[in-house]
């Protein structure tokens, strides 16, 4: 909005700026979470994808802080009769996000999963919670320890590939102690040419991993200067290897660790 200043002879005009002209727009970032909580996934395991979730959770947020170009937001979905989203947010922002533990029990319906995510992955003019013009591709990690229920999910699939902001994800899946050629399937279904299926045959490293793919996605999806509704093929790449060297490397670090036990 514009001011003047009176003087005698003239009056000069003084541009003041607007509330709005001096906040900064920020991409969006949606990073999403599903996660398998079957009856199979009790114990130990549910335990260390809580404990992901925590520090995700703390991480993002101080990323955030230090990000002056993107905000974070989680979107948790549990499945196993049915799918839910946690807290029922289907997009919430990280240092907003309560996060409470996740419990075991039921069935492995995973089809039910990808339609929650389907709701998703519409633009918003649909109902979903995707920028309807440009935007931040979102970051999508599917975890489970054993085939779905349904099968094959070829419907389900045809759902997803048909929106615009599936085919951009970064996609990755992790198979929980598990040697299971259908859900190793399943899971390169769904990861698509977008990301990677990781195979985690310890439990103990769970927690590890899905920390390094969210932490190291975010980071370089949140430096990286594109802006629009895809994402470059530099960028992907970058986010593929980076996550392959760290896992490699943490599996390595950890299969030292105890052969130094043993001796």
């Amino acid at each position: 909005m514009a001011e003047t200043i009176q003087g005698n002879d003239t009056e000069k005009p003084v541009w003041k700026p607007d509330r709005m002209d001096e906040k900064i727009a920020k991409q969006r970032l949606n990073v999403i979470l599903m996660v398998d909580c079957s009856t199979s996934m009790r114990g130990e395991r549910i335990g260390q994808v809580n404990h992901a979730i925590h520090d995700i959770k703390q991480y993002l947020t101080d990323l955030q802080n230090e990000n002056v170009n993107v905000d974070f937001y989680l979107t948790v979905i549990t499945y196993s009769t049915e799918a839910f989203l946690l807290n029922h947010d289907r997009m919430k922002a990280v240092e907003e996000f309560d996060f409470k533990d996740i419990r075991a029990g039921g069935w492995s319906n995973l089809h039910t999963a990808y339609l929650q995510l389907a709701d998703l992955l519409k633009k918003e003019a649909k109902g979903g919670i995707m920028p309807d013009f440009g935007g931040v591709a979102p970051i999508v990690l599917l975890l489970t320890d054993g085939h779905p229920t349904k099968w094959p999910l070829t419907e389900e699939m045809e759902i997803l590939n048909k929106l615009p902001w599936f085919k951009v994800a970064i996609r990755y899946g992790i198979a929980i102690e598990l040697n299971d050629g259908r859900t190793v399937q399943v899971l390169r279904d769904f990861v698509g040419e977008n990301g990677d299926v990781i195979t985690c045959f310890d439990a103990k490293l769970l927690e590890k991993i899905i920390k390094i793919i969210v932490m190291t996605a975010s980071k370089v999806k949140s430096s990286d200067s594109t802006t629009t509704q895809g994402i470059g093929q530099n960028t992907e790449n970058q986010v593929t290897n980076d996550i392959r060297q760290q896992i490699q490397q943490t599996i390595s670090d950890d299969i030292d660790s105890w052969e130094w036990q043993d001796d």
